[in-house]
């Protein structure tokens, strides 16, 4: 954890731990503006990046250590486009920063995933496509939560399956069809589970069988269906937050608990004789890591004394359930004032 101190104006160079040149960049009012450069530990350029009064502009550029671009964010016709590249420089996805299009590739170029984001949380239909352009997969998408119709195709082309899913749980009737498009089964879910009556269909759409699911589905001799998740990031969950869809939601649910926990915990009456008056604040920077525990990264306080008691404070946070990246657990940063006054 590092305590943030004020920085001068001019050039500025941070060192990893062993001495190799970690960032460089210029600060003005305490704030970084201009070109900055990053380092992997062999030297070689990890991204290069710049800031605009203090905020960082959305147009950079990453690489990988062997000097490979790894992403790359330009302006084109009005809007930023990110494009993610493969170790061996081929392109992986490209994408509208904010709200548009996305589209995800294999190494040899074939698309696989097709979608649309709307700020941020996909919207709309999700597409992915085997390695002959076959449509597999379409599944609908609100607030970044699987929400509507999804279906699955045989590489002919002809529908296998068809169901409701609701806010990332499959819930009601669910079809299932053979290469021909004969109904082979029927039947529903609740909550993801198997519910209600399954019925089986010969090839000439005669039941056959007929099951209803109460005590268990040892006689349903198939498997629920996997609707697979188009998300890409899922933020860490505050514990309570857990019901909640969506980054953006579970987000703005992070801040309100983590500010009621510092409401609640901080004793502003640390500020009582130090010189301050009016409104304080103390940023605190954390992570959370891929098991959940937090750390503190960051904190920026007027006073030394003020520092230690917001140390204090985030000691007291809970484990998180922890943030996913393309279906792997990832370490994750948020940020936070703590805003008080004293009189």
């Amino acid at each position: 954890m590092s305590f943030s101190q004020e920085k001068p104006d001019g050039p500025f160079k941070d060192y990893y731990k062993t001495g190799e040149l970690k960032v460089e960049g210029q600060h003005k009012n305490n704030k970084r503006v201009g070109a900055w450069i990053a380092y992997h530990k062999n030297g070689q350029i990890s991204s290069t990046f710049s800031y605009t009064n203090g905020k960082m502009d959305f147009e950079g550029t990453s690489f990988y250590e062997n000097g490979v671009v790894r992403r790359k964010g330009v302006k084109e016709n009005g809007i930023i486009v990110i494009r993610g590249y493969y170790e061996s420089g081929k392109l992986f996805y490209e994408r509208a920063r904010k709200s548009g299009y996305y589209k995800e590739f294999r190494e040899d170029g074939s698309l696989k995933v097709e979608a649309n984001y709307l700020d941020y949380e996909l919207y709309g239909k999700w597409r992915q496509y085997d390695v002959q352009s076959q449509l597999e997969w379409s599944v609908s998408y609100e607030k970044g939560s699987r929400n509507g119709i999804y279906e699955s195709f045989y590489p002919n082309g002809k529908l296998k399956l068809k169901g409701i899913i609701l806010k990332d749980k499959k819930q009601g009737e669910e079809k299932r069809f053979n290469e021909n498009g004969n109904l082979l089964w029927k039947g529903a879910y609740t909550n993801n589970e198997f519910s209600k009556t399954w019925i089986k269909y010969d090839a000439n759409g005669k039941k056959i069988k007929k099951i209803k699911v109460s005590k268990g589905v040892e006689d349903l001799d198939i498997e629920p269906t996997i609707v697979p998740d188009g998300v890409i990031e899922r933020v860490a969950i505050f514990p309570g937050c857990e019901e909640l869809f969506g980054n953006k939601a579970r987000k703005k649910c992070i801040n309100q608990n983590v500010a009621q926990l510092i409401s609640v915990n901080f004793d502003i009456n640390k500020a009582k004789g130090l010189g301050l008056k009016g409104k304080q604040r103390i940023f605190v920077t954390f992570k959370v890591d891929k098991y959940g525990y937090v750390s503190i990264t960051k904190i920026k306080a007027p006073h030394p004394i003020l520092r230690i008691e917001a140390q204090r404070v985030m000691q007291e946070m809970p484990r998180f359930t922890p943030g996913y990246q393309r279906g792997k657990p990832v370490a994750m940063p948020f940020s936070i004032p703590i805003v008080f006054m004293v009189e």
